[in-house]
């Protein structure tokens, strides 16, 4: 986590805020790629193993973290998506952690309203685990797609509230794909 934490440190340093406010694209109303020149810490918690896509088999918590990057100008055409690195870290007695990265999207419906989505993979500590009630989720391999949905609301320009569902399967690409989900609220920081 530590190394994550830094990692992301550096990379906020490191690369430069290259897409500006004119990459901005409307559509009827909503907006993309509003926050596209800007950092972006998450942080939050949520349910482990729960969601409407996978068996809810698990139980437990998950402590979710993000930073998000600025979009660079080469992805402007597609509506600055900023890359993204987060991890769900599971507190629980059977945990499988998710360390994922990829591209987010956010679309303003209002001034401080919007819906996100992300798309990326993730690599995670185990591909298969049991529990108690003999009860096996096998996600089929430790490297997966990782999916993730938002919905957010802005308090002011730096500070604002999601709620997420993480998603990460193997789109049925192995033989075993049971998927695992976590679904929770976190607290956005942007600068």
């Amino acid at each position: 986590m530590l190394r994550f934490i830094l990692a992301a440190a550096f990379a906020s340093i490191a690369l430069p805020a290259v897409a500006q406010e004119s990459s901005r694209m409307a559509l009827g109303g909503i907006v993309i790629g509003k926050n596209a020149d800007l950092m972006e810490w998450r942080l939050g918690g949520g349910l482990y193993d729960t969601g409407p896509f996978t068996p809810d088999s698990f139980s437990g918590g998950t402590v979710n973290a993000e930073v998000l990057l600025p979009s660079p100008d080469f992805l402007a055409a597609i509506g600055s998506p900023r890359p993204y690195l987060g991890t769900d870290t599971a507190i629980s007695n059977d945990p499988i952690h998710v360390f994922y990265a990829g591209l987010n999207w956010e679309a303003y419906l209002t001034d401080a309203f919007y819906l996100g989505f992300s798309l990326g993979g993730s690599v995670n500590s185990d591909s298969k685990v049991g529990n108690d009630e003999g009860e096996v989720r096998d996600l089929g391999s430790p490297i997966l797609f990782h999916l993730q949905a938002s919905a957010g609301y802005d308090f002011t320009r730096n500070l604002g509230a999601q709620i997420y569902l993480n998603h990460v399967s193997n789109a049925n690409i192995a033989d075993s794909n049971d998927g695992l989900e976590s679904t929770g609220l976190r607290l956005v920081y942007r600068y």
